[in-house]
C-alpha cells in the first residue's frame, strides 16, 4: 500500500467523522429549538451535509449522475428558507392582525 492511498483513506475518514459531527449538532440543533428559526437553521445544516455527503461520494466516484439530486435538496432547502421566512416576518398590510408579531412563539394570543 502506498502513502498516497493512507493518505487519502485517513483523510476521508476525517472528512466523514467531521460531517457526522455536524449532522449531529444540526439534529440537536433543531431538537433543543426553541424556536422555528433555530430549528430552520437546523434543517439547514442537515441538508446542506447531506448536499456534501452526496458530493463527496460523487468525487470519490468519479460519477456526476447524482446531480440531479444535488439540484432538488439545494432547491428544496431554499424555497423551505424563503417559506418560513415570509411566515415570521410581520406583514406590511395595518389591517393584518398581529402585524407587529416577529415570530410565532412570541405572539399574543387575543381572549374573546
Amino acid at each position: 500500500m502506498s502513502a498516497a492511498v493512507v493518505v487519502m483513506a485517513v483523510c476521508i475518514a476525517l472528512v466523514l467523522l467531521l460531517l457526522g459531527v455536524t449532522l449531529a449538532l444540526a439534529v440537536g440543533r433543531i431538537v433543543r429549538g426553541p424556536t422555528i428559526l433555530d430549528r430552520m437553521i437546523g434543517s439547514d445544516m442537515v441538508l446542506t451535509t447531506v448536499l456534501l455527503v452526496i458530493a463527496a461520494a460523487m468525487v470519490l466516484r468519479r460519477d456526476l449522475t447524482a446531480v440531479p439530486v444535488l439540484v432538488v435538496i439545494a432547491a428544496t432547502s431554499v424555497f423551505a428558507t424563503i417559506a418560513v421566512a415570509r411566515a415570521v416576518t410581520p406583514s406590511s398590510d395595518p389591517s393584518d392582525e398581529g402585524s407587529d408579531v416577529t415570530t410565532p412563539e412570541h405572539a399574543i394570543e387575543e381572549e374573546p
